[in-house]
Order: C-alpha cells, then structure tokens, then sequence
C-alpha cells in the first residue's frame, strides 16, 4: 500500500486495506514524498476502535505491518507525524501532523483447510466406485446414479490422463 503527503502534508493512501486478521510481516505501507523541512524523523500513529494507539516507526519510507496491528476486523485511524529530535535527548517535538484517513483491517477465514487429495487418492476412491458398481454391491439406485454421474466424466479424465 502506498500512502502519498503533498506539500501541505495531506496523506492520501491509494488502497484502504492496512491486512487482514492473521497476517505476519506481509504488508509494508510505504509512504511517498515523506519529506518535510525541519522533520528528521516519522512515525504512523493507528487508533482502533477501542480507544488502543500505536505509533509505529516509519524508516526508510516504509513500516511493515505486523500481525500485532491486525488484532481484529475494524475501521482504524491513522496518521501521519514528523518529528525532529532534540539534541542532547531522546526527546523530540513534534513539527506536523498530517490529516487523519482511514484504514480497514478485513476478516479472514478461521480454522484449519482440509487437505486437497493427491491424484493416486483421487483415481483410488474413482477405482472402488467403479468397482462398486460393477460387481452390483452398491444398491441399483445407488449404482445407477454413479454411473449417470461419474463413470463417463472418469473415463474421460483416465483418458486425457
């Protein structure tokens, strides 16, 4: 995602995703023309709905968002802060702010994905089927609805195979 600062230091993102729940270090909001006279360093303050702030560095341009800022599905607020050390400490005082925009943290799917058969699993089950119907100990009904069903879509597939 990239976030653009005009002149007058008005942040504009160009998506409104920050991630979804779930995610690890796979984003980077990347901050373009980040500049401001008398400013030495930036950082990206978040504010979730329940009132918690983060304030998050912005080095080289870019922060990573990690999993800990994608805690639930919400709407946060953002904003962009330029700061410029005092010499001598570890303080700074702060030189602007941008403008406050927000951002979305979308859901994501919960729980375990079931594993995808292999090819020799699926063409295993397709071969007792087959052998289901043929020998006559799947019920008539049962036998002719797989038949209807897959036996011509499995002699396809085995021939294409």
């Amino acid at each position: 995602m990239n976030v653009y600062l005009n002149s007058e230091f008005i942040a504009k993102p160009d998506d409104y995703v920050l991630g979804y729940v779930g995610e690890h270090n796979t984003r980077r909001v990347v901050f373009n023309a980040l500049r401001l006279d008398g400013a030495d360093s930036y950082s990206c303050l978040i504010e979730y709905t329940d009132g918690v702030k983060y304030e998050v560095p912005v080095e080289n341009s870019y922060f990573t968002v990690t999993a800990s800022m994608l805690r639930y599905p919400q709407t946060v607020k953002c904003q962009v802060l330029a700061k410029a050390s005092i010499s001598g400490t570890d303080a700074y005082r702060l030189v602007k702010k941008s403008n406050i925009f927000e951002l979305e943290i979308a859901p994501s799917i919960d729980g375990d994905p079931q594993p995808v058969p292999t090819y020799e699993q699926t063409l295993s089950l397709l071969d007792r089927l087959r052998e289901l119907v043929d020998n006559g100990t799947a019920g008539e009904n049962l036998a002719g609805m797989i038949r209807k069903t897959f036996v011509g879509a499995i002699e396809e597939d085995l021939a294409t195979a």
